[in-house]
């Protein structure tokens, strides 16, 4: 199924289309109407779902997949939600470790990385690096290479996860789905935490959480932060990060609300980001295997170092018990400096030294976005319809720099001696950008009796105006500063069926699309002409189950997802004349990756105290057009099979009431490096733990102490491996003790 493209001379047309269809739908009558007698007015508190002491409640309610209040199991598509007990209960401290247990997640796609939040989901980056993380509904800014946000997990009150394409949701993300991550805002009677900590490194961390308020509730704040500092799993690399999050909602009015949102974060100190080697990781030399703590850069050099700071808030009026306004919008502001040293080509002959080069590189993004949604539910005989119509708007301005060095001395993987390297830097290249993205987007969900279906449609513009420069440090001459520019459109479309029965069962049918940009311009094209976006589609069928008799959700999917007019060389080897210095070979638009895949993941807490998450999936991933002579070659890093369990029981009387142990394995199964399938990833299986005890309370004081073990027996495993010197290593075994305060 395909959707019609807009052209450029209809866009004032749809823009008036929809002001029209707007003023039609709102008249002023309708919007001064008040609620009927005995109606909640729309802004009043929702009950949320209510939390069971040491066990986890399964989230009944997402608003990142329809932008409305809709329950997950009507909604058709696969959502996962981790809720802040489960966050709490398996000690989660980023959100690679929050979504371990979540069917058709690959973690670590680079192995250990303290930057960035890194994963796939279903086969597709969907991590830091292609923009595809949310928070609120928010994107963080596009940036230079190496600078990018990542949001502290103790900051959250929830994490979504979406499966498939959400383009008419959010615009441009990526086929395989996205992640958005929700802020913890004021909540009236908050209960205060102080918790501290320490893990098997050294590392050290304090984070509190407190709030207050007014007797009537207008005004409530909230103050959430966190202090950690100490050393990481690799060698000689430590990292001191804290953060400050302050919020305010102020209920201006019965039916207004505003909620102020802040974050300034600081990370300083190294990266546990390493390039390897293949020989040593992936492949045994006559020396063994290095360990998953070596570091192979250089400890006066290597360096990340990064400051955020946000600015935003969240608004919401209702018109009526019917019709509500909201508007979200954030200015994020995020600088970083990147140093290291990592390898240089495969491991020497001799099966133990390697050689190595050095780079640096600084960036500096500024972003701002705004989402207008105006909600609105009527009926059309015997229809209940839910509307949807938005407005969204995003800015990012970004300038970046990247210096190449005089290469480090070689080192020693099994031994490895540091130099006390000394940076010469040889040349530098400077970019920049401002990228833009403008989308209107109406979506329509219908209940008819124990029918629901959904339409929706998006429009989007982008347009990227980025520029490079070089310099060369023996000549102190700069290069000319060169100009691209790409301007794409994109329609996307999705539409689900649901059936409610009665017996907790809700069977689904579901398309949805994507787009992203091709993030190349026309010089690239031998007859200079523009790239389509990147095109994703999928189909899903599912069935979902939330039994009556006790607390959980299970979800079984299939699907089949595609991405299209994904960049190849031009298979014509005289159009080698594109780029901007005339001299790389050209790009066409004739690639097709495709993934189909089966899932099943539930959470359920059958017994009170006792909780089970459990996730499976299997993936078979196949590049289905290519000129590059990869047709019928698995994508890269697509494990064929993953599965996960984690088991939490709390006694409830006796000797042990207050106790709890918990238990998880995680299997992920083999999977290629690259698309040549010329690296074949082994499976690995990691094991872990948790043992917590609620003391009680002393006084007005709550204590809990808890002990939370990741990949238990300390399992060396390769995440994935690209090249010869590109194999990364994943977490190893992580011990965190913590004490939990609360009144």
């Amino acid at each position: 199924m395909s959707f019609p493209r807009c052209s450029v001379a209809a866009r004032p047309a749809l823009l008036s289309m929809a002001v029209a269809v707007a003023v039609a739908l709102f008249p002023a009558t309708v919007f001064a109407a008040e609620p009927e007698a005995g109606e909640a007015p729309a802004d009043a508190a929702r009950t949320l779902d209510a939390v069971h002491v040491n066990a986890y409640r399964t989230t009944s309610h997402a608003s990142s997949a329809t932008k409305t209040d809709t329950a997950i199991a009507e909604t058709a598509q696969s959502v996962s939600v981790i809720a802040r007990e489960e966050l709490d209960a398996r000690g989660v401290q980023n959100l690679n470790e929050a979504m371990r247990y979540v069917a058709g997640v690959t973690l670590e796609s680079s192995g250990i990385d303290n930057r960035v939040d890194d994963f796939r989901i279903r086969g597709f980056d969907a991590g830091s690096w292609s923009n595809n993380v949310t928070v609120d509904g928010m994107r963080a800014p596009q940036g230079s290479q190496w600078n990018r946000t990542m949001v502290d997990s103790w900051n959250l009150e929830r994490v979504e996860v979406l499966k498939g394409p959400s383009a008419v949701m959010y615009g441009q993300v990526a086929p395989g789905g996205m992640v958005n991550q929700v802020s913890k805002t004021p909540t009236p009677d908050q209960q205060q935490v102080l918790r501290l900590g320490i893990d098997g490194n050294g590392q050290y961390n304090t984070a509190f959480d407190v709030g207050t308020g007014t007797g009537d509730n207008r005004h409530l704040l909230r103050l959430v932060g966190l202090y950690r500092d100490g050393e990481t799993q690799i060698d000689h690399t430590e990292q001191k990060h804290w953060f400050l999050a302050p919020s305010y909602t102020f209920q201006i009015a019965e039916r207004t609300r505003l909620t102020l949102l802040g974050l300034y974060q600081k990370d300083d100190g190294g990266s546990t980001y390493q390039f390897l080697p293949m020989d040593g990781t992936l492949v045994a030399t006559p020396y063994g295997h290095m360990k998953n703590t070596t570091f192979i850069g250089e400890p006066g050099w290597n360096t990340y170092d990064r400051t955020i700071w946000t600015a935003g808030y969240l608004f919401e009026h209702s018109f009526n018990g019917n019709w509500t306004l909201s508007q979200s919008a954030r200015h994020t502001d995020v600088q970083s400096l990147f140093r290291t040293v990592v390898t240089n080509g495969g491991l020497n002959a001799d099966g133990r030294t390697q050689k190595r080069r050095a780079t640096w590189g600084e960036g500096d993004s500024k972003g701002d976005t705004v989402d207008t949604r105006i909600t609105g539910k009527f009926s059309t005989g015997a229809a209940e319809h839910t509307l949807l119509i938005g407005v969204d708007w995003q800015k990012a301005d970004w300038t970046g720099a990247r210096g190449a060095m005089v290469n480090p001395r070689d080192i020693d993987i099994f031994n490895p001696v540091y130099t006390n390297y000394v940076p010469v830097t040889t040349s530098i290249s400077y970019s920049g950008g401002i990228n833009r993205q403008t989308g209107v987007y109406l979506q329509d969900q219908v209940a008819l009796d124990k029918w629901r279906l959904t339409f929706g449609g998006r429009y989007d513009w982008t347009r990227d105006d980025t520029w490079t420069r070089s310099y060369t440090v023996a000549t102190n001459r700069y290069g000319a500063r060169i100009p691209t520019r790409g301007e794409e459109e994109a329609f996307s479309g999705n539409l689900g069926v649901l059936y409610v029965a009665d017996n907790g069962l809700t069977p689904y049918l579901s398309y949805a699309e994507s787009f992203q940009p091709s993030g190349s311009n026309t010089n690239m094209s031998y007859t200079l002409s523009a790239f389509d976006p990147v095109t994703g589609k999928q189909w899903e069928a599912g069935i979902k189950y939330q039994p009556a008799s006790f607390d959980g959700l299970l979800t079984l999917s299939a699907y089949d997802l595609r991405q299209q007019n994904i960049l190849t060389n031009d298979p014509d080897l005289t159009h080698n004349t594109c780029g901007t210095a005339g001299n790389s070979q050209c790009q066409v638009q004739d690639g097709e990756g495709r993934v189909r895949g089966v899932e099943l993941e539930g959470r359920i807490t059958p017994l009170e105290g006792f909780s089970v998450i459990g996730a499976a999936s299997w993936m078979d991933s196949e590049v289905t057009k290519s000129n590059n002579g990869y047709i019928g070659k698995q994508l890269a890093m697509v494990p064929d099979w993953t599965a996960a369990l984690w088991a939490d029981y709390t006694f409830q009387a006796g000797g042990l009431e207050g106790l709890s142990l918990a238990a998880g394995v995680r299997y992920n199964g083999e999977s290629h490096g690259d698309s040549a399938n010329l690296y074949l990833i082994p499976g690995y299986t990691l094991w872990d733990a948790a043992i917590r005890y609620d003391v009680g309370h002393h006084g007005r004081v709550g204590t809990q102490f808890a002990l939370n073990v990741s990949n238990l027996a300390d399992k060396r495993f390769v995440s994935t491996c690209g090249g010869v010197s590109s194999c990364y290593y994943g977490t190893g075994r992580t011990v965190t003790a913590t004490a939990r305060f609360s009144w």
